[in-house]
């Protein structure tokens, strides 16, 4: 009885104990409440903003943006489930969420898409999980014993800088997708027509980027191709980041059917290809297509990896080909076609960097002066900064402070481009407020004057009006997308061809079904915090090919 007597009281005092020691927490943390982050409110604690942060990223971050803004704070924190996560604003945090590589990993994404849209087997995915010497030339501490062949971060951003970045084959790859690009549009009707300017885009556009990166095999081999890759454009980003597989079979279904099309690619193309013959070295060849494409193969095989894993990797590069440049390039348009000012202005840009073969005397763009126009990157930039919503993510491997505030190890970090791309002490200017687009807000005019004559003149120039911090639509730091070079040559050659050959009106906006839209296109909130906004509507325009404009003197 004694003994029993004795083992409640301790288990009182141990509750006591248990009782004190968290009031004491308590007055602790309230004791260094300006250390606490702002926290996002959350009804059902753990439920109500994991499932809205899965299943509509756009309203979770309008709700994230307005807390920050009511409380003039610069970071907030909530939950995906059980893990602890902040979205982070202001140049300082940015940057050190940027520029952590050692406390901050960016690589988790690019595993989680390994998983979920590339297919990966998972002892392949291991092998770059388990590389921890980093992706730069100079390897982490600690890892100086590690074999060069198994440093697979390094040796697959290699790739992208030998045969993506390398001024030989990007210019390659920006030729065969302007001659394709303008054999797709001379199979649209002569004369005046009418059509809807992004389905013909996500047609005449995709076949044209697919073509030049991955050849012209990939569509032979697969009728439906381009359909079957918008429908896994749709799904692509609730794939990565929305409810398991199980409540998504359709998109996972989607997600399977397009591998094994690229499968079907990868496949034919060791099959086909002579490694031996004289496309070896060539820049492009219709089986693999270009020599990243290639090489990828190659490497990956050369490392261990199978054509499955191959095929994944062809699946990642066609979201990251298509995801972002032809919406972009539809923005652009829309905003072009409603302005006659803006129009011309591109036209009168375009034709001056329109070029004469001296072998054939075949009018072409310049596509290395096309990039470096003035309004062209402006409104390239400006495209970019309005219609991308990208949230760049990290996660702490170790506790860190940001901003004053404690971030615990294995929580996500994020900073929100549709934030951080509307901050109107960074963007705006005087009638033009940041949540607006203004074509010529990154260009400025700058006074010369010429030394044999004494005559002033005023010319334009491209000065991007954001810092880096405040404009990330294609990743920062250590971890950025490869192609955003392609992709930026891609559009502008789009966009040039476009409006330096054909006279476009505007005619109506349209439903997704074809009715008549009673009101202009707006970004579409499915695809936030992943890729670029798709116009959540379509513009239905009459156009007609301009009396050789482009292909004269």
């Amino acid at each position: 009885m004694g003994s029993l007597t004795f083992n409640i009281a301790s288990s009182h005092l141990a509750v006591v104990g248990l009782l004190l020691l968290l009031a004491i927490a308590i007055l602790f943390l309230r004791s260094n409440d300006a250390k606490q982050p702002l926290q996002l409110e959350d009804k059902i604690p753990y439920v109500t903003n994991t499932i809205q942060y899965l299943t509509n990223a756009g309203k979770f971050i309008d709700r994230v943006k307005k807390k920050l803004e009511e409380a003039n704070c610069d970071i907030i924190r909530f939950n995906v489930g059980l893990i602890p996560a902040y979205v982070v604003t202001g140049p300082d945090n940015v940057r050190r969420l940027f520029n952590s590589p050692s406390t901050l990993d960016g690589n988790f994404l690019q595993l989680l898409l390994m998983d979920k849209h590339w297919g990966m087997h998972h002892h392949e995915i291991a092998k770059f999980a388990n590389d921890k010497t980093g992706r730069g030339k100079t390897r982490a501490p600690g890892t100086e014993q590690v074999p060069e062949s198994k440093r697979y971060w390094l040796g697959h951003d290699r790739l992208y800088v030998d045969y993506l970045a390398n001024r030989q084959y990007s210019d390659a790859l920006a030729d065969v997708f302007h001659r394709t690009f303008l054999q797709q549009l001379d199979t649209l009707p002569a004369g005046w027509s009418t059509l809807k300017l992004f389905e013909m885009l996500k047609k005449s556009m995709a076949t044209s980027a697919i073509t030049s990166l991955f050849g012209t095999r990939i569509f032979d081999l697969n009728p439906g191709f381009i359909d079957l890759y918008w429908q896994f454009d749709d799904i692509a980003g609730h794939l990565v980041w929305g409810l398991p597989n199980l409540f998504q079979r359709r998109s996972v279904s989607i997600k399977d059917k397009l591998h094994s099309m690229t499968l079907n690619y990868v496949d034919s193309a060791w099959e086909e290809f002579d490694w031996d013959g004289l496309e070896s070295e060539t820049p492009w060849e219709p089986q693999f297509g270009s020599r990243l494409c290639r090489e990828t193969a190659k490497w990956f095989r050369e490392n261990g990896f199978s054509n499955h894993a191959t095929a994944g990797h062809a699946v990642g590069a066609l979201f990251g080909l298509n995801g972002n440049t032809i919406p972009i390039t539809t923005w652009i348009m829309m905003h072009a076609i409603q302005d006659p000012v803006l129009f011309g202005a591109l036209r009168k840009e375009a034709l001056s960097v329109y070029e004469s073969d001296s072998q054939t005397g075949e009018r072409h763009l310049n596509t290395q002066k096309l990039i470096s126009l003035p309004l062209m990157q402006s409104v390239y930039v400006e495209a970019m900064r309005v219609h991308v919503s990208f949230n760049v993510t990290r996660q702490a491997t170790q506790p860190l402070m940001i901003g004053g505030h404690a971030i615990e190890k294995g929580a996500l970090v994020q900073a929100c481009s549709k934030i951080a791309h509307f901050e109107e002490s960074v963007w705006g200017m005087e009638g033009h407020p940041a949540s607006e687009f203004w074509a010529w807000r990154h260009v400025k005019s700058v006074e010369t004057v010429d030394q044999s004559t004494g005559k002033v003149a005023h010319e334009d120039q491209f000065a991007m009006k954001g810092r880096p911090s405040s404009f990330f639509p294609y990743g920062a730091g250590y971890v950025m997308c490869p192609g955003r070079f392609f992709a930026k040559q891609e559009i502008l050659l789009a966009v040039a061809i476009l409006v330096a050959n054909f006279e476009i009106e505007f005619e109506q906006w349209t439903n997704e079904h074809g009715s008549k839209s009673a009101r202009p296109a707006q970004d579409d909130g499915r695809y936030a915090a992943f890729i670029a906004m798709h116009p959540d509507r379509d513009m239905t325009v009459r156009w007609r090919r301009s009396e050789n404009i482009a292909k004269e003197d």
